[in-house]
């Protein structure tokens, strides 16, 4: 009897240490801004402007050690990108939407009691895609069918991004992501072989 009272009182020990450490699991929420532009792997001379959209989602932190976490997170994220031009109808504006789910898989360091910096891979998964295009007094808008315009669903990636903590709870962060694969387009003007590349800023809160 005297050994399992023993043992329980070193388990609760044991466990009050543990979250005086903030070595407890945690789960949140985060939104912001996407500035979403592309690289076109087969045409240098494309170029394209940034495209704003948003990205939002739920994190989940998992401490490994006081200076190390795990740290998932699922998003849905807007990408995409923005080019304008010349052509026999006169100047152009043709903007493309990509809606994503964004999971990356980060390792968190913890360099300072205010800072995180974290990296890691991403599976991002194609939701739907939309187009906007308008010439002069010409205008039109497009859902694109992803099974029928040479498009790949499933990318992998990267991230590397930095966390500033308000407080305990309350943190802004800055990302930057890169597909490692495109998106395998036909190379026409509309559909350009590309990477996509994103810069995130927003508010994260662990509750």
């Amino acid at each position: 009897m005297k050994k399992i009272i023993t043992l329980v009182i070193a388990g609760f020990v044991s466990l009050s240490v543990f979250a005086q450490n903030d070595l407890v699991p945690r789960i949140g929420l985060k939104g912001g801004l996407n500035i979403a532009t592309i690289i076109k792997t087969n045409d240098n001379s494309f170029s394209s402007k940034a495209l704003f959209g948003f990205n939002g989602g739920a994190v989940l932190q998992l401490p490994l050690t006081k200076y190390i976490a795990i740290q998932p997170e699922v998003l849905f994220s807007q990408k995409g990108y923005h080019a304008t031009g010349s052509s026999i109808l006169g100047d152009y504006d043709y903007r493309r939407y990509l809606n994503f789910l964004d999971i990356p898989l980060l390792l968190r360091i913890n360099a300072s009691k205010d800072i995180g910096i974290v990296v890691g891979p991403q599976y991002s998964y194609l939701l739907s895609t939309h187009t906007k295009f308008k010439s002069g007094d010409a205008t039109y808008e497009q859902d694109v069918n992803n099974d029928n315009d040479n498009i790949t669903k499933n990318i992998f990636g990267g991230v590397v991004g930095l966390d500033i903590n308000l407080d305990r709870n309350v943190y802004i962060y800055g990302r930057y992501s890169i597909d490692f694969k495109s998106n395998n387009g036909d190379g026409t003007s509309t559909t350009p072989e590309y990477k996509n590349q994103v810069f995130q800023f927003g508010l994260g809160v662990l509750l």
